[in-house]
């Protein structure tokens, strides 16, 4: 039984055409000699053939790209940079290089020892007396402001989460 389903196999590899061309040859001089082989080649030959003439290869209906490309529209895609980029973490780091920046400006400008040909004025910091700018009204003005814009800041932030979480 194992005999005529090797023998199978290997004629349904010659009737292919998927064997190698030392095989074709072994296999077609069996068919020549063997009445066996002979038999089955013909009963597998005759079958082929049958399949060939009675199967019709389906064809898709004409509306099959089009139905795909109605399905594949109704799908909603969501922008993959909202979901990576954090506004709030670019503007911290903005924040953060503006303000190194604008301290580095600074610390050049009141350290710079200018002549009489240079363009910025003399400036003489020892005079200057911060004392009399900085007492308890200038605190609490700075912070009820520092208050006001951490209050805004969080009201964002939670509108924001509020918003993510419905979409």
């Amino acid at each position: 039984m194992e005999q005529n389903e090797e023998i199978e196999i290997q004629l349904w590899e010659y009737i292919d055409g998927s064997c190698n061309s030392i095989d074709r040859q072994r296999i077609s001089m069996l068919i020549e000699q063997d009445t066996v082989w002979k038999d089955k080649y013909a009963e597998l030959l005759a079958f082929n053939a049958d399949i060939s003439k009675s199967m019709e290869l389906e064809q898709p209906s004409m509306r099959f790209t089009q139905n795909i490309m109605d399905a594949v529209a109704t799908q909603h895609i969501a922008p993959a940079t909202k979901k990576y980029i954090n506004k709030t973490i670019i503007r911290g780091i903005a924040a953060f290089f503006i303000t190194i920046l604008a301290t580095v400006f600074g610390y050049a400008l009141a350290t710079a020892h200018g002549s009489g040909t240079s363009f910025l004025p003399k400036l003489n910091l020892n005079n200057l007396n911060l004392g009399r700018y900085v007492n308890s009204t200038t605190m609490m003005l700075f912070v009820a402001v520092n208050i006001v814009v951490g209050l805004v800041f969080l009201d964002t932030m939670l509108r924001t989460k509020k918003t993510q979480e419905m979409h």
